[in-house]
């Protein structure tokens, strides 16, 4: 299998799947199995693709139209991105699946044709080994993201929070395409493993050495393209679109955003950091950057949870504050930081995409998004609000669930530098214990509000009209899903031991071998270039 090949499952489909729904009269069961083959599809890929990878004693590079880097655009995938590459392939997947049940506005076809999109930009942001192509697949990952977050076009809140989040993210994807001019006009090239060459003085074919000190050129670029993320990443003071944006989009749209769309940015600043400018001067000040805004991030996210009379609210500021452990351990420096910012990225991809599920599952059944709306409904639906709790206590770090697992791994690394940021992980968790805990007891205790489930009106995004509160049923697809996600939930906390020393650690050794990442681009190259 071509190495290449994984994102452009994803993007061709979706070219083709607006020609499909026409031409069968936009039928839905057509246009559903067409998305669905294209994600199992790409599932099967991702699956090859990392066992090819962790069968490979270095990344694995594909050159797109056999012009040799750096003149041509390479994917150099290692272990690190081909473990987000997996986790994002089954996510979609699920989020696929789910969305066959859960999404009945007329428009389906151009709702999987977004999806696809999405997937593939960031598919595509996990595997390329150059930035000007990174800069490429958050633009196709980011139109198709705004959109999605619109697709109910005729509610408000989907229209303000489409339009918050396209404005907010076309900014930063802007300071990031002027972070590239820095690098550029200091070093000469774009692509990843020859930036890495050139700052660690290693010969490198077709560009030049460096002329003068990068340093100031360097310096701007981390300053540009972190003010991205901050945008991208929901992290404070950027983190503003994200409530507004999670409010008004479907359900699984929030939870593929929230488990892998939101974590891209933080990767490309691992890989920077970690693997193309490891060693750089003035990572100091950049880790006193990162424990700042991550530790304040935590903080907003946590205490805002508290607040919120919305749930969907009160998932989004949840994701605020796992990007701020994330944007935190950032700061560290250390492969162990690596391992721990990977498997969390992992598991709360895994947990939150069950959160944002059975709040979906209580919302198709009711038509209610508020938390006092949905009281009550957690009796009548016993399934789901077990799986719920199960979400929110692995989020929180219970164990023997796996978020506690990574949660661990990041209080490990953090308080190598400071105690103080560990308490940040305790104290924020406990915050969000209390919120999740809220909205648990009004799910399973609270008074049903009087004629609930007939209110639902711009907030509703299930059942047309839901007769009688007294007709709830657990439907089997949404339930399925659920519980396959609930199980990973539990096996990934049994097993993390093992995962973390047969793949995740493994992971972040690879991801800090500068001098393997660069070697391995050579070799393609050595091996593309006549005679």
């Amino acid at each position: 299998m071509e190495v290449g090949i994984v994102p452009v499952i994803p993007l061709g489909f979706a070219f083709f799947l607006p020609f499909i729904a026409f031409a069968t009269g936009k039928n839905r069961k057509v246009v559903i199995a067409y998305a669905l083959t294209a994600q199992t599809v790409a599932l099967i890929a991702g699956i090859k693709l990392f066992r090819m990878v962790y069968s490979s004693n270095e990344p694995l590079v594909y050159a797109f139209g056999n012009w040799i880097a750096p003149i041509g655009i390479v994917f150099e995938v290692d272990r690190l991105s081909a473990t987000l590459v997996l986790t994002a392939t089954f996510g979609f997947l699920m989020a696929g699946i789910y969305s066959a049940k859960f999404i009945r506005e007329h428009g389906i076809e151009f709702f999987y044709t977004f999806l696809l999109g999405l997937e593939a930009g960031t598919l595509g942001a996990f595997m390329t080994g150059d930035a000007f192509n990174f800069f490429v697949m958050m633009e196709v990952l980011g139109a198709s993201a705004y959109a999605i977050v619109g697709f109910y076009r005729n509610r408000s809140e989907s229209i303000e929070g489409a339009f918050k989040y396209g404005i907010s993210g076309a900014v930063a994807t802007s300071l990031y395409f002027l972070a590239l001019g820095f690098v550029y006009s200091s070093l000469g090239t774009v692509n990843m493993a020859d930036l890495s060459a050139k700052f660690h003085n290693i010969s490198f074919p077709v560009t030049v050495k460096v002329f003068g000190d990068p340093t100031l050129a360097l310096g701007i670029f981390f300053a540009l393209t972190i003010s991205m993320v901050l945008v991208k990443s929901a992290i404070f003071p950027g983190h503003y679109w994200l409530p507004d944006a999670y409010q008004g989009a479907p359900i699984p749209v929030g939870a593929v955003l929230s488990g892998f769309v939101e974590v891209v940015g933080i990767y490309a600043l691992m890989r920077f950091l970690y693997t193309v400018f490891q060693g750089v001067s003035f990572s100091g000040w950049l880790s006193l950057v990162f424990f700042t805004l991550g530790t304040a991030t935590a903080f907003l996210g946590s205490l805002m949870m508290l607040v919120q009379r919305d749930v969907k609210r009160v998932i989004a500021y949840s994701t605020i504050l796992h990007m701020g452990y994330l944007f935190m351990t950032l700061g560290v420096g250390t492969e162990l930081a690596v391992l721990a910012i990977n498997f969390h990225i992992v598991n709360h991809a895994i947990a939150k995409m069950l959160l944002f599920f059975t709040v979906g599952a209580f919302i198709h059944e009711t038509g209610e998004t508020t938390i006092d709306g949905l009281a009550g409904v957690g009796r009548k639906m016993p399934v789901t609000t077990f799986l719920f709790g199960l979400a929110t206590l692995s989020l929180v770090g219970v164990p023997p669930l796996n978020v506690f697992f990574s949660k661990m791994l990041i209080f490990d690394a953090v308080i190598q530098k400071s105690v103080w940021l560990g308490s940040v992980v305790i104290i924020t968790s406990a915050i969000a214990a209390w919120a999740y805990f809220r909205v648990l007891v009004t799910l399973w205790r609270g008074k049903p509000v009087e004629g609930h489930g007939h209110g639902g009106h711009d907030e509703h995004e299930g059942k047309e009209h839901p007769e009688d509160s007294h007709e709830m049923k657990e439907d089997w697809i949404l339930t399925s899903v659920n519980l396959i996600l609930g199980a990973l939930v539990v096996l990934f906390g049994i097993l993390a031991p093992v995962l973390i020393d047969s793949y995740f650690h493994q992971a972040a050794v690879q991801a800090m071998d500068y001098q393997s990442y660069i070697e391995a681009v050579l070799k393609c190259v050595q091996a593309l270039s006549p005679g």
